[in-house]
């Protein structure tokens, strides 16, 4: 599948980071709590960005991006209702279908309105600029979160890691996997793919365990070997155009998951119980 480079999508991805953001806002006002902030995530489905059922005011309604489409879908207790997303309208004309239908439907929630981790000058109920969306861009977007999600289902299963959530955290806009180190709910990992920035224009993967322990970590039997590490927090790092025109691609991410996640191991591993060593 051809990559998205950040400068090729810039404008249509901050559209849907945007409306993401006021999804995500929704999760985070009306679900309970969970650990590792899984309850914020937005799942990442056949048709794009999904806030899952919520529940309030004796309610259920469910907000969906529909990348195939091109709608912004608003379900409550079984009704639709929709709005195009397209070219020429505004954060505030999606922030207010969305919570005018609520409303309509004795729905009250409040949010903090100010984007989390984008630059703004105005807050999602009051930005008025007219933004763009490019359905193919939108489509290819989904397609590689999908992709995103099954190159980490396809890591998850061969270690047989259960006890995971995968969707888009969507203050950060990336499609992640979180779960703690078997038998050491201290350290937890993420995988995550980053859909790049104006600093790193390709797609990469990353994996990590916080809290970072550096010591004793083994450079060396990271595959392959441009594989990149990051010393401030940790963190291995595999660009998706490094890995675009090798046959076996699947094999070779799955192989830097395994030996990286090895690695970073070996950094806490006077931590860890004797079965995980």
């Amino acid at each position: 599948m051809s990559l998205l480079y950040f400068d090729e999508w810039r404008d249509t991805r901050a559209t849907i980071r945007y409306i993401a953001q006021i999804m995500g806002k929704c999760c985070l006002t009306v679900k309970q709590p969970e650990l590792l902030y899984k309850h914020v995530m937005l799942t990442v489905n056949q048709v794009g960005l999904s806030t899952g059922v919520l529940k309030k005011d004796n309610h259920e309604f469910e907000i969906t991006l529909d990348l195939l489409d091109q709608l912004l879908v608003v379900k409550v207790d079984g009704k639709e209702e929709t709005i195009i997303v397209k070219s020429g309208r505004t954060i505030k004309e999606y922030y207010d279908f969305v919570f005018d239908t609520l409303l309509d439907n004795d729905i009250e929630i409040k949010i903090n309105t100010k984007p989390y981790h984008i630059p703004y000058e105005k807050t999602l109920d009051k930005d008025d600029k007219e933004r763009t969306f490019n359905p193919k861009t939108a489509y290819h977007a989904l397609r590689l979160m999908q992709q995103a999600q099954y190159d980490h289902y396809q890591f998850l299963h061969s270690r047989n890691i259960k006890d995971v959530k995968t969707g888009l955290f969507w203050d950060k806009f990336d499609v992640t996997s979180i779960f703690y180190v078997e038998g050491n709910h201290e350290y937890t990992v993420s995988l995550c793919y980053y859909f790049g920035d104006k600093y790193r224009e390709s797609p990469y993967y990353v994996i990590k365990i916080n809290p970072f322990k550096q010591d004793k970590i083994n450079l060396k039997q990271v595959e392959p070997s441009y594989a990149e590490y990051n010393g401030k927090d940790g963190s291995f790092l595999i660009y998706e155009e490094d890995l675009e025109s090798i046959i076996r691609r699947d094999e070779m991410l799955l192989t830097f998951f395994n030996s990286a996640y090895q690695a970073l191991l070996s950094g806490v591993s006077s931590k860890l119980s004797h079965h995980e060593k």
